[in-house]
């Protein structure tokens, strides 16, 4: 009894097998119970294991456990350009993650990475500028193409499925937006237009949305990256895009031991 607590499926046969042998049951124990038993705690030990961008978010740690909140250095998506954001704005319900510490729009600005603290939708920097719905992820990149960037790092190695919601949410966004393992691009799309909450503006434009759903096969520290351009016209003024992103672990070589 001294290994319970690891209640793992390994565990737990050794567990019932010890019990049966020294209370002199193992006899009357039918394989089809034991069969069940084993099954059980196979089954819990692999069950999925969720990292949801919105719901793990943080304004307080970068990196913040399998998440990293960054940019690019130059106008690429290598991923030897990924830099991490140093400065945290918590003043209001939507919060920023910049480059470096900064007095606004200009040096250290951009790009950024913006996140809605509350679980109602919320405009910034007024009720004319873009909207943010409740728990969504917020990015923006540079006039100069430095890309806005949020990465999943894989805490082992497995099978992992993959998805992504970008959405513009300024009056107009017209953005490129892409979701990559590694250096490898998983997908690529363009916004051109209004996706987001409808209570406040119409949704229109050619391509206000793009979604994205995937599995892939990871190593441990492998990357998945998901990142916002400055898009075809090259310019970020009215840009800001928003993101919802999820990575499920569906199982793995190190599951269960």
């Amino acid at each position: 009894m001294r290994q319970l607590a690891c209640l793992t499926g390994s565990v737990i046969w050794e567990i019932v097998f010890e019990d049966c042998y020294y209370s002199g049951i193992l006899k009357g124990l039918s394989m089809g119970r034991i069969a069940v038993i084993v099954i059980f705690f196979s089954l819990f030990a692999s069950a999925p294991t969720t990292f949801d961008l919105s719901a793990d978010f943080s304004l307080q740690e970068n990196p913040n456990k399998v998440w990293q909140y960054g940019y690019s250095a130059t106008p690429s998506l290598a991923p030897d350009q990924f830099r991490f954001d140093k400065h945290a704005d918590t003043t209001g319900p939507v919060g920023f993650w910049h480059p470096d510490a900064n007095d606004g729009p200009g040096p250290g600005y951009y790009p950024y990475i913006a996140y809605n603290t509350t679980k109602q939708s919320q405009t910034w920097p007024s009720p004319d500028g873009w909207v943010v719905r409740g728990g969504e992820v917020a990015m923006e990149a540079s006039n100069s193409g430095q890309y806005s960037l949020v990465r999943f790092v894989a805490p082992l190695a497995g099978t992992y499925k993959i998805s992504a919601q970008f959405a513009g949410v300024h009056v107009w966004s017209t953005t490129d937006v892409h979701v990559l393992h590694n250096g490898t691009s998983l997908f690529d799309a363009d916004i051109d237009g209004y996706g987001g909450d409808p209570a406040f503006r119409k949704v229109q434009g050619a391509s206000p949305t793009a979604a994205y759903s995937g599995q892939i096969e990871m190593k441990a520290n492998d990357t998945v990256t998901f990142a916002v351009g400055y898009g075809k016209n090259k310019t970020n003024s009215g840009d800001t895009t928003g993101l919802f992103a999820r990575v499920v672990l569906l199982g793995g070589a190190d599951r269960g031991r």
